[in-house]
């Protein structure tokens, strides 16, 4: 079917675009599922390529903004999809405006099979930009992705990712694909995360950009430890480990061993002293 569309409208798979289009119907069937969609619900799909989840999309949501980056593609969708629910917008999910989806400002579910290569970018738009227009988000990732997102401290995939959807949401992986789920099949295996977005960040920061300077300071050499790492905030050694004394953190301790709770703390403590 995927072959056959594709010949109809004289395309193939571009794999600049990162396009591994799902054929597993019962994939498909399941994304829907851990959507948890009404009739009622505003839905913004991202890279609508040609069609599969769209159709179930739009037979299920109020309304379907579907943002497709190939201008082919995106022509020869409608012809496909003759639905009133359908809003088709041809153009770069990490660069159109919210103000161009016509969707609410509010309470907006977002379902996506997101192409590989902008998913990490992605992800960080729907948590620090479009996070107060969003509820959920059900999102089909690279497996290896969807692990820092749910990873746990003192594990090897936890880092920022985790992090930021600790703060900003609630995330659990639903189920894993194999490469064979696709075509072309990827070189590696995917996985559907369900989000539940929060309207405000799950705790809260004196000074959220500092914060994440102190993150991304921990986590930029993974193994060396914090005293050291440190440093990069502008801080000096002895500002540093008074910091942590404080926050009751061992200054041989790395990054990757800290919480949501002791990255905050350490950010607040660390502030106050610089």
């Amino acid at each position: 079917m995927t072959r056959a569309l594709l010949d109809e409208i004289g395309a193939s798979p571009n794999r600049l675009l990162g396009q591994n289009f799902l054929v597993d119907k019962n994939a498909l069937d399941r994304i829907i599922v851990a959507s948890h969609l009404s009739r009622e619900d505003f839905v913004l799909e991202i890279g609508s390529g040609l069609g599969a989840l769209t159709c179930r999309l739009a037979s299920t949501a109020g309304h379907v903004t579907a943002i497709e980056k190939d201008k082919m593609l995106a022509e020869f969708l409608p012809s496909r999809i003759n639905s009133p629910r359908l809003q088709l917008i041809q153009g770069d999910a990490l660069r159109v405006d919210w103000s161009q989806l016509n969707l609410p400002n509010e309470n907006v579910k977002i379902v996506a099979n997101l192409p590989y290569s902008i998913s990490k970018p992605f992800l960080r738009r729907v948590f620090e930009e479009w996070r107060p227009h969003l509820s959920t988000a059900t999102l089909m990732l690279q497996k290896e992705v969807a692990q820092r997102l749910v990873a746990a401290p003192n594990t090897d995939n936890y880092g920022p990712m985790a992090i930021m959807a600790q703060l900003y949401g609630k995330t659990k992986k639903v189920f894993d694909l194999a490469p064979g789920a696709f075509w072309p099949a990827p070189e590696v295996a995917s996985s559907v995360v369900f989000i539940s977005l929060l309207p405000q960040p799950s705790l809260r920061l004196q000074d959220e950009s500092f914060f994440w300077q102190v993150v991304r300071a921990a986590f930029a050499q993974r193994r060396k430890q914090l005293i050291n790492t440190l440093r990069a905030v502008g801080a000096e050694k002895g500002v540093l480990g008074a910091a942590l004394e404080k926050t009751k953190i061992d200054p041989q301790r790395r990054g990757e061993t800290l919480s949501l709770n002791e990255f905050a703390l350490l950010a607040e403590n660390l502030k106050s002293q610089i």
